[in-house]
């Protein structure tokens, strides 16, 4: 009898584990794609201070709300799971920013900003990507998010592509 019993609150106790991984398997999932949308509303931000040409400028401010709906989207996920989201390091904020202000310090051209979003939405779909392939949630809602962020990314940057060939 004894035996049984702990065989049975060693299995409660695996299964317990497991569940618990594969929440930290959603909210880590959800982090990624809410600091990827950070990280993309605030170089929109910085850019469009930058930029002159509206066309790019109404991009820019369209793509910045979807990065929004998605950032909230994943505060909302978590906060009905009893979790908070991440935001990305301090440093990690300022050397973008750095980035960001070094590059157009040394070229404020509407083709040169438009080639350092496509660079960074690039990157974003990259990340999306390695996040889909190693991370799979057990909330399927959160899987979606995921396709659905990657093509966002993947249509925006098919939208930078066009502008950049009409400046």
């Amino acid at each position: 009898m004894l035996k049984s019993s702990i065989s049975i609150n060693i299995r409660k106790k695996k299964i317990l584990a497991l569940e618990e991984d594969m929440e930290k398997r959603d909210l880590d999932l959800l982090n990624r794609i809410y600091q990827d949308a950070q990280i993309g509303m605030q170089s929109i931000d910085k850019v469009l201070k930058k930029s002159t040409n509206e066309n790019l400028n109404k991009l820019l401010r369209k793509q910045f709300e979807q990065y929004s709906k998605f950032a909230d989207t994943c505060d909302t996920i978590a906060i009905n799971g009893n979790e908070e989201v991440k935001d990305n390091s301090m440093f990690k904020k300022i050397k973008q920013t750095a980035m960001i202000y070094f590059s157009l310090w040394s070229d404020k051209s509407n083709e040169h900003i438009i080639e350092m979003m496509i660079t960074g939405t690039v990157m974003g779909i990259i990340d999306c990507i390695k996040a889909k392939k190693d991370i799979t949630a057990q909330d399927e809602n959160i899987n979606q998010l995921v396709v659905e962020f990657l093509k966002m990314q993947e249509d925006f940057y098919e939208k930078l592509k066009k502008q950049l060939a009409k400046v």
